[in-house]
């Protein structure tokens, strides 16, 4: 749940409720993404098991989509305030995530090490 209030702390500081409907700036999406995740490990028919990789794989490039995008929106609304290093990591942080990028595990870091840099400069849009 924590990392799921990080993803909408996130969007949040970058958007303040203005572009994204409140339904992907709260949390829902990511716990929805996280439920389909959880899944994943119960024992399944292969068959089963590639659909609920499918509904995973689905759910999670949203995500991943809009946390991608909210950094690179907040690397370009925030360009002046943010310092040299902050930009360095948050344009890393976009560059890592590319079209082959499935791993929960690394979305949640980037979620994670992405805010401290908003936060860092009390950013608001």
């Amino acid at each position: 749940m924590m990392i799921a209030r990080e993803y909408e702390y996130l969007l949040s500081k970058v958007y303040c409720g203005g572009m994204f409907s409140q339904y992907i700036m709260n949390a829902g999406g990511y716990l929805q993404m996280q439920q389909e995740y959880n899944n994943l490990n119960a024992f399944e028919t292969a068959t089963g098991q590639m659909e609920k990789e499918y509904v995973f794989r689905k759910s999670f490039l949203i995500i991943r989509n809009y946390v991608q995008q909210a950094i690179k929106d907040g690397l370009k609304n925030f360009q002046l305030e943010i310092q040299a290093d902050g930009i360095n990591k948050l344009s890393y942080m976009t560059g890592t995530s590319n079209q082959n990028f499935f791993d929960k595990k690394s979305l949640d870091q980037i979620i994670g090490m992405a805010n401290p840099v908003f936060k860092q400069y009390s950013l608001k849009n």
